[in-house]
């Protein structure tokens, strides 16, 4: 685990539902918008890493950071595959593969690797003829430890 995530880690440790739990270390900051936390689980609406190892990134890297994210991030409800690549802004955007559905909506990840240094995973969720709304994503604390020290080392 790097110290960035042992960071982070101790700072949802000390967050209340609402706040943004917070490390920097060495131009990373890894941020967590924190819903509820319990000893075993994080609620999150948020997980962000902002890098200057991506400030001047081609969209090549970009995309190979993401390659590297689909490679490692196995773990959590659906796994992630590239949707969009945007050639001029450099974005990648990346869903569940499958997304969760029942008989009235559907419920997915997205996360998105941007030029200018963001990582940035949500969670949504799209009612059947509706707009898509952000959701909590709910993890076990090793999952978002494991996203944490996944994020910083994509972009190593």
């Amino acid at each position: 685990m790097s110290g960035l995530t042992e960071d982070l880690l101790s700072a949802v440790d000390a967050a209340t539902a609402g706040d943004v739990a917070t490390a920097d270390a060495s131009g990373d900051r890894l941020t967590v918008g924190v819903a509820r936390v319990d000893a075993l689980a994080v609620a999150f609406t948020e997980l962000r890493l902002e890098t200057s190892r991506l400030a001047d990134a081609s969209i090549e890297r970009v995309r190979a950071v993401a390659e590297e994210l689909t490679r490692r991030v196995t773990y959590l409800l659906e796994p992630l595959t590239p949707v969009e690549i945007d050639q001029e802004l450099a974005v990648v955007q990346m869903r569940s593969t499958t997304p969760q559905t029942d008989n009235e909506s559907s419920a997915y990840y997205e996360l998105l690797v941007r030029k200018g240094g963001s990582l940035s995973l949500r969670r949504y969720r799209k009612p059947r003829g509706a707009m898509r709304e952000p959701i909590e994503a709910t993890v076990t604390r090793e999952v978002l430890r494991r996203l944490a020290d996944d994020f910083v080392a994509s972009v190593s």
